[in-house]
């Protein structure tokens, strides 16, 4: 998936004002959120934006795991992942979309060029295709709280799984730009905000 922006901009060349004809690529990945988060730390720096807490899943964290913030517990009620990846006027993005059984956003996960593209196609190796979405505000735009630059981080404590999140130590220039861009987008805050 990970270079799926690249074989989807090779397929028609648009010019920038035509938006209309843009699409998204998209493929869908059944995984419990308990596999999820056993596979977040691997891809080390991401751009995290946790649902508006009005509009999270109210389930009790998977049996066996606990988190360190309440903004993680939507992630283990993950039952699909629907990675998105388009090619717009400023170049490629890619993110993945956690939804809950119920159909309820969780949280999504942008990729960055610090992220760990191998991590990254990893996570997404037993996804379908699904039909390409017309690039529209519903499909780019999520309901966020907040984003945040960060990387996952999992710990044994007595027999429990706890997923932690660390800062995310250095960020190249162009992550911090689409970091912003993604922001701006969502309408939220970027925490840590850059000068």
């Amino acid at each position: 998936m990970m270079f799926g922006w690249l074989a989807h901009a090779f397929g028609t060349v648009r010019s920038c004002a035509d938006t209309a004809a843009w699409t998204i690529s998209r493929t869908s990945v059944r995984m419990s959120g308990p596999e999820l988060a056993s596979r977040l730390p691997l891809l080390g720096g991401v751009l995290y934006l946790p649902a508006c807490a009005s509009s999270r899943p109210t389930r009790d964290v998977a049996p066996g795991w606990l988190v360190t913030r309440e903004d993680l517990a939507p992630l283990l009620q993950t039952e699909e992942l629907r990675a998105s990846s388009m090619i717009g006027a400023d170049g490629p993005r890619e993110w993945i979309d956690c939804f809950a059984a119920s159909g309820a956003f969780c949280a999504r996960l942008h990729l960055l060029p610090d992220t760990d593209y191998l991590a990254w196609d990893a996570l997404l190796s037993r996804g379908t295709s699904l039909p390409a979405a017309p690039v529209c505000p519903g499909e780019v735009a999520c309901k966020a709280a907040i984003a945040e630059l960060l990387c996952f981080h999992t710990l044994r404590m007595a027999s429990l799984d706890v997923l932690d999140t660390l800062p995310l130590g250095q960020l190249s220039l162009l992550g911090r730009g689409i970091a912003r861009d993604v922001a701006r987008a969502a309408a939220v805050a970027l925490e840590p905000a850059f000068d």
